[in-house]
C-alpha cells in the first residue's frame, strides 16, 4: 500500500510532510501561530531604559557591563521605583557576570527585563573564558527578547539560582555559542521550578541548550523552541529534575535532542527532530520514568531514535519515525510500554516487552520526506493606543479609562505602572471592546478595598480583552475576575502562566458551553478550597503545577476536563480529586504527592460517578510510603468507567480499591516504589485484568484527540479573552467563566 502521511503541528510551527506520496504534493507554509504570549506591548514611560537612564552605549565596542548592572540593581529592591528594564536595539559588550541579586525575600521579585527584539538587541561576552554571562537569582521574573552571545568563550548564558526560584519566564530569546544556554540550578544549590521557556532559539550549545540540574528543578515547560547543533537540546543528565517539551524543533543534536539521567515524569509532544543522533535517551535506572511521546516527528536519526533504560512506563502515541535504522524504539523488556497509532518506515521498529499492547501502528515505505517548516517568530513590540493610569489611581479613574477605551473600538492598552490600585467597586469591561490591561509585573496590583462580595473585575462578552503582567488581590472578600456572557460561537479563553492562589471557594470555575475553547498553558493553582471545577463546560490544562488545595479537581454537569503535565503536592489535605456527579476527566502525566494520613481517606474517589475517569503516567506515591488508598471506586457504579495506565503507588494493594459492583475498571502497567527508592511492577492479579483494546481506545480518546490548536483572533461578535502572567490571589473565587 502506498500511503500519504500528513502531519500538521499547531502553534509552534507550520508543517507538512509527505511520505512516499504517489504524486508530489506542494507543501503549504502556514503562518506561525503562537500562543497569546507573543503579544507584547511597550516600551512605556515607567520603564527604565539602559541607554537613556544608565548611559549604556550598545555600540559593540564600549564596555557596557557597569551600565547594565546599575540597571539591574535599580529593580532589585523590595519596593523599587520601577520594575521593568528596557534594552533598546544595540550590541552590548560585557566583560563580567551580570547579577540579578536576591538577599532579602522580595528582592529581584516580579521584575521584567525586555529587549527591543532578539535580532536587534545583543549582549555579547568578552570576558574571561568559561564564565557566566547572567547569574539570575530572580523569581516571579521574566527575561524577554534578547540575544545572549557567548562568542565561543562563555560557559553559561544564564545560570539560575542559588536560592530556590519559581514562576520565571524566558521568552523570545536567542542563546548562542556557549556550553550551556540555561542552567536550572546546580546540585549543590537549591531548585529552580515552574519555569516557562517559549519561542527561544539555542545555537551551538556545546553541552546543552537547557540543563535541569537539581532535584527540585521541576516543572520546566519548553514551548516552540529551536535547538540547533547542540550536544543535548534539553537534559537533566548533569543533575536532576524534570521537564516537558512541546512543539519544538531539533536539528543535528550530537548526542540526543533530550535525555534523562534521573527519574521523574516527562512529556514530549508535537516536536520535530531532524538528523539528530537520537531523539530521546534515558540512562539505566531501577526506577520509573513515566514517559509520554505524543505526535512527534523524527526524521533520519543517526542511531536509535528512542532508547529507554528505566522502568518507564512509556506511552508512544501517534508519532511518525522516518528512518532506515532498526530498532527505532528500544525499551527495557521489564518496563511498562504501550504503542498506539505510530508510523514507522522500517520493520522491527520496536524492541520492548513482547507482550505489551501495540494498537494501530503502521509500517510504510517512504522515500526522503519533503518538509516545509515555519519556525517560531518574535513579533515586534506592539504600540497601540495607550491610556496611562496614574500611580495610586482609584477605581473611578480606572473605570473612566475603560469607558474611554471602549468607545474607540480600536486596540487600546491601559497601562498600570508598578504600584497598588485600590478598587472599592467592580471594574467593568463592557461588551464589544478591544482592550488590554498591561502592568509592569506582579507588583502592579489591583486590590479590592470594598465590602464583602462583588468582584475586582467583571467582563461582559462578547468582547476582546486581555490581561498582561499584573496581579489581582481580592483581599479575601471579593471574586477576582468574573466573565459573563462568553457563550458565543467561536469564543475562546486562552491563558498562559495564570497563577491562582488562595481562593476561599474555587480557584478556576468553568461553566461555559462546550463549544467555547478554554485552554490553559503553564497554569498554577494553589491554596484553594477547590482548585479547578468544570461544571458543564470544557477545559484543557496543557501544563502546570499546583499545591495545597483542599480539593484540586471537580467535574460536574457532564463537564469535560483534561489535565496534563502537572505537579501537585501538599502536606495538609489528603484528598486530591472527588468525582460524584457526571462528566469526563483525564489526567495525563502528573505527580500527586499527598500526606500519608488519614489512612481511611483516599487520594482520589469515584462515588457513583456517571462518566469516564482516566489516569495516565500518574505517580501517586506518598513520601514516606503509605498504604492509604490512592484510587477508591464505590457506589453502584452503573455509569462508572475507570482506567489506570502506567500509574504508581506504594504497594501491591494500595493503588486501586474497587467497591462498586457495576463499575468498569481496568489497570495496565502499575508500579510500586520499594524501600530505598527502587521500583517494581505490581502484579495485576488482585487488582484487575488488563484492559481490552476497545476499552483502551475509548478511555484514551480524550487525551488522544487533544492537542493545542492554532490560536486565531475570535470573530468580532465572539468573546476572545487572553490572560498572560496574571496573578489572582486572596479571593472568594479566583476566575469565573460563566455562560
Amino acid at each position: 500500500m502506498r500511503l500519504v502521511v500528513c502531519v500538521a503541528a499547531a502553534l509552534g510551527f507550520g508543517l507538512t510532510i509527505c511520505l512516499n506520496a504517489i504524486a508530489p504534493v506542494k507543501p503549504s507554509e502556514p503562518p506561525f501561530k503562537p500562543l497569546c504570549v507573543s503579544e507584547h506591548f511597550g516600551p512605556f514611560k515607567s520603564w527604565l531604559d539602559v541607554k537613556r537612564d544608565f548611559g549604556a552605549k550598545g555600540d559593540g565596542v564600549a564596555d557596557d557591563t557597569e551600565a547594565l548592572q546599575r540597571a539591574l540593581d535599580a529593580i532589585r529592591p523590595e519596593s523599587p521605583k520601577a520594575t521593568v528594564v528596557f534594552i533598546p536595539a544595540g550590541t552590548y559588550r560585557i566583560t563580567k557576570t551580570l547579577q540579578l541579586v536576591r538577599q532579602a525575600h522580595a528582592e529581584s521579585q516580579h521584575i521584567i527585563i525586555v529587549g527591543e527584539h532578539p535580532d536587534k538587541t545583543v549582549i555579547r561576552w568578552d570576558g574571561e573564558p568559561d564564565s557566566v554571562m547572567v547569574a539570575s537569582n530572580a523569581w516571579y521574573a521574566a527575561i524577554r527578547r534578547l540575544t545572549l552571545d557567548g562568542a565561543g568563550k562563555a560557559k553559561t548564558a544564564i545560570l539560575c539560582g542559588p536560592n530556590f526560584v519559581t514562576y520565571n519566564e524566558f521568552t523570545d530569546m536567542v542563546f548562542r555559542d556557549v556550553a550551556f544556554g540555561i542552567e536550572a540550578g546546580r546540585m549543590d544549590t537549591q531548585g529552580v521550578a515552574e519555569t516557562v521557556v517559549a519561542r527561544c532559539k539555542f545555537y551551538r550549545c556545546s553541552q546543552a541548550g537547557i540543563s535541569i540540574q537539581n532535584w527540585n528543578s521541576l516543572d520546566w515547560f519548553i514551548w516552540h523552541c529551536v535547538f540547533e547543533d547542540c550536544r543535548f537540546g534539553v537534559t537533566n543528565a548533569f543533575g536532576a529534575g524534570n521537564f516537558h517539551i512541546y512543539e519544538s524543533i531539533f536539528r543535528r543534536s550530537r548526542e540526543a535532542d533530550a535525555s534523562m539521567g534521573h527519574a521523574g515524569y516527562f512529556s514530549l509532544r508535537g516536536n520535530i527532530s531532524l538528523n539528530s543522533q537520537a531523539f530521546f535517551k534515558a540512562s539505566w535506572l531501577g526506577a520509573c520514568g513515566f514517559l509520554t511521546f505524543q505526535r512527534n516527528l523524527v526524521i533520519e536519526p543517526q542511531g536509535t531514535a528512542i532508547e529507554i533504560n528505566n522502568l518507564g512506563p512509556v506511552l508512544l502515541l501517534d508519532n511518525v519515525f522516518v528512518t532506515k535504522n532498526s530498532p527505532v524504539v528500544k525499551v527495557r523488556h521489564d518496563a511498562g510500554f504501550l504503542s498506539i497509532g505510530n508510523t514507522f518506515t522500517v520493520k522491527g521498529a520496536i524492541d520492548a516487552n513482547p507482550n505489551a499492547p501495540k494498537l494501530e501502528d503502521k509500517i510504510v515505505p517512504a522515500s526522503k520526506p519533503k518538509l516545509s517548516i515555519v519556525e517560531p517568530k518574535t513579533l515586534p513590540l506592539k504600540r497601540p493606543a495607550v491610556i496611562e493610569i496614574a500611580p495610586n489611581a482609584k477605581a473611578a479613574d480606572i473605570q473612566s479609562a475603560i469607558d474611554r477605551a471602549a468607545k474607540t473600538k480600536v486596540l487600546t492598552a491601559i497601562h498600570f505602572p508598578a504600584g497598588i490600585y485600590e478598587v472599592d467597586k467592580p471594574l467593568v469591561v463592557p461588551p464589544r471592546c478591544n482592550l488590554r490591561f498591561v502592568g509592569d509585573g506582579g507588583k502592579t496590583i489591583l486590590r479590592w478595598g470594598g465590602s464583602e462580595g462583588g468582584a475586582v473585575l467583571r467582563v461582559f462578552g462578547p468582547t476582546h480583552f486581555g490581561i498582561h503582567d499584573l496581579s489581582i488581590d481580592g483581599a479575601r472578600k471579593a471574586n477576582g475576575i468574573v466573565v459573563e456572557n462568553c457563550s458565543q460561537k467561536g469564543s475562546q479563553v486562552v491563558a498562559d502562566q495564570l497563577n491562582i492562589a488562595g481562593a476561599r471557594e474555587v480557584g478556576l470555575l468553568v461553566e461555559t458551553p462546550k463549544h467555547v475553547e478554554v485552554s490553559m498553558f503553564n497554569i498554577n493553582h494553589a491554596d484553594c478550597k477547590v482548585g479547578v471545577k468544570v461544571n458543564g463546560g470544557k477545559l484543557t490544562i496543557f501544563s502546570g503545577s499546583s499545591s495545597n488545595n483542599e480539593l484540586s479537581y471537580e467535574v460536574a454537569g457532564g463537564g469535560e476536563l483534561v489535565v496534563r503535565d502537572i505537579w501537585y503536592e501538599t502536606n495538609a489535605y489528603p484528598r486530591f480529586a472527588l468525582f460524584q456527579d457526571s462528566g469526563t476527566f483525564t489526567m495525563h502525566a502528573a505527580r500527586v504527592a499527598t500526606p500519608t494520613k488519614p489512612a481511611d481517606v483516599p487520594v482520589v474517589e469515584l462515588n457513583d460517578f456517571r462518566g469516564k475517569v482516566t489516569f495516565i503516567a500518574t505517580d501517586f506515591n506518598c513520601s514516606p510510603q503509605s498504604l492509604r488508598p490512592k484510587v477508591l471506586v464505590r457506589g453502584e457504579g452503573k455509569g462508572t468507567k475507570l482506567l489506570l495506565l502506567g500509574c504508581g503507588g506504594d504497594s501491591d494493594t494500595d493503588l486501586l480499591t474497587n467497591r462498586s459492583p457495576h463499575a468498569v475498571v481496568s489497570v495496565l502497567d502499575a508500579f510500586k516504589i520499594l524501600p530505598g527508592g527502587g521500583w517494581s511492577p505490581i502484579p495485576l492479579q488482585g487488582i484487575l485484568t488488563k484492559p481490552e483494546p476497545k476499552f483502551l481506545r475509548e478511555m484514551l480518546a480524550q487525551t488522544w484527540q487533544t492537542m493545542p490548536q492554532p490560536i486565531e483572533t475570535a470573530p468580532t461578535g465572539a468573546t476572545d479573552l487572553r490572560f498572560y502572567r496574571a496573578l489572582v490571589f486572596n479571593t472568594r473565587n479566583g476566575v469565573v467563566l460563566r455562560r
